[in-house]
């Protein structure tokens, strides 16, 4: 399969998704969206499950992206410091629905590793070793992230950015009084 007619299905599911929700997502409601047949969807995606895998695959890896393009080099190139600012820098930009809704959706399921993987990458869980700064930084980003979607009262974007560098300046403090 050519990969730009797979990168249409899947971000036509993902706006399934965004719309109406993981449930939403069947063969029938994805060729709608995508202008393809329902035939051409089972064509790529035999089963429902390919089709949910294939998702979190997708969002996972633009999710990725944004994180490198925040970095301005990917993970492997990036020190732990400089990762952890570009996922600071990344809740700024609030979450999605359909991001939120599959983030959730993977927890116990095969389709958790995939999202493990970049959270690995690029803002591992605290570990005890690591301070109370570094855990209090991964929460306020975290917590910045996904309120919009979860929360009664929406953020102005200016407001997201003065808190993602307030975030930020923590770390940048611990990093300086490090010995």
């Amino acid at each position: 399969m050519r990969e730009s007619k797979r990168t249409v299905i899947l971000d036509a599911a993902a706006g399934v998704i965004e719309s109406e929700g993981i449930t939403a997502v069947t063969f029938d409601s994805v060729a709608a969206a995508a202008g393809i047949t329902r035939g051409g969807i089972i064509y790529h995606f035999p089963s429902r499950e390919e089709l949910i895998a294939a998702i979190h695959e997708h969002m996972a890896r633009r999710w990725e992206d944004q994180l490198e393009a925040a970095c301005g080099k990917p993970a492997d190139q990036s020190t732990a410091t400089e990762r952890l600012i570009a996922y600071i820098s990344m809740a700024a930009t609030p979450a999605t629905r359909a991001e939120v809704q599959m983030i959730l959706d993977s927890h116990h399921t095969e389709n958790q590793d995939v999202w493990d993987q970049v959270l690995q990458r690029w803002a591992p869980r605290p570990q005890p070793s690591d301070g109370p700064s570094y855990t209090l930084a991964l929460l306020a980003a975290d917590g910045l992230w996904v309120n919009d979607v979860i929360g009664s009262t929406r953020i102005p974007p200016e407001q997201r950015h003065d808190t993602a560098e307030r975030i930020i300046d923590l770390i940048r403090d611990t990093d300086r009084s490090a010995p």
